[in-house]
């Protein structure tokens, strides 16, 4: 199968390409810097989404798939290149695997939900579609864990969490771009953990130290109104009982993955 893989050079996005070429697939990245990516092609993109839109109508993929998505800055990214995408797969019967959040929203008061949800719908135009939404995703190369680190502390916050880890997630993702139909499925893992402590739990096991503060909920919502990350971190990340993935790897094994990232 010949794939059109956006955001194949972040962080899920290199596990996914990995997974697709141990398939067997033949994966091109769209991508802004000049990386090679071994057996996979790479096209050199500014990063605007109509000229995603232009590549699938000039590569006539299989199938495509959008890890494209910002925790701060132009949310809107989250809803113009599915939206782009869309227009020109419509009536194709090619096969769109987007990756959204789980909160997805339109009602949501935080923006990068609202986004989320936006881009969901777009992508519902289209009768060959999957839209998968991951809690918090466990690996190297996860961000959350390297600003704790750079700034030392992190506020103690009990906001319950389900991650998942990148290896569960990018065959997750495989086998729904190896699929058909019209899937929606929300992808967490099998045990729940304030954010906090799975942040310190993390950066102990790299032997890296970090303060958990307490802070009050009115503070941070109070500076999420300049960085709406921070309500994020707020926001509850758990898998619904209905149209969940719940992936029974232990957490302490993907915290020791993640870790492996920080050392």
């Amino acid at each position: 199968m010949r794939v059109l893989l956006l955001g194949g050079t972040g962080f899920i996005g290199s596990f996914l390409l990995r997974e697709l070429l141990g398939r067997g697939h033949k994966a091109m990245v769209p991508t802004r810097r000049n990386v090679k990516l071994g057996r996979a092609e790479t096209i050199k993109v500014s990063g605007r989404p109509e000229e995603y839109a232009r590549l699938v109508e000039k590569l006539s993929p299989d199938a495509v798939v959008n890890l494209i998505g910002v925790l701060r800055g132009d949310y809107s990214v989250h809803y113009k290149i599915p939206g782009a995408l869309s227009k020109v797969i419509e009536g194709t019967g090619m096969r769109l695997v987007h990756v959204s959040a789980l909160g997805a929203d339109e009602t949501s008061p935080i923006e990068y939900f609202r986004s989320k949800a936006l881009g969901e719908r777009e992508v519902r135009r289209l009768e060959n579609y999957a839209i998968v939404r991951p809690s918090l995703v466990l690996g190297p190369g996860q961000g959350l864990f390297r600003e704790a680190l750079h700034w030392r502390v992190f506020p103690d916050l009990k906001t319950r969490v389900q991650p998942v880890d990148v290896r569960d997630l990018a065959e997750l993702l495989a086998d729904m771009l190896e699929g058909s139909g019209r899937d929606e499925v929300n992808v967490c893992g099998a045990e729940v953990v304030p954010l906090g402590e799975l942040v310190k739990a993390v950066l102990d096991e790299a032997g890296k130290r970090v303060l958990l503060i307490p802070l009050p909920g009115f503070l941070l919502r109070v500076a999420g109104k300049l960085d709406s990350s921070l309500l994020m971190a707020l926001t509850e990340n758990i898998c619904p009982k209905k149209d969940s993935v719940i992936f029974e790897r232990p957490l302490q094994d993907s915290i020791t993955f993640t870790a492996e990232g920080l050392r």
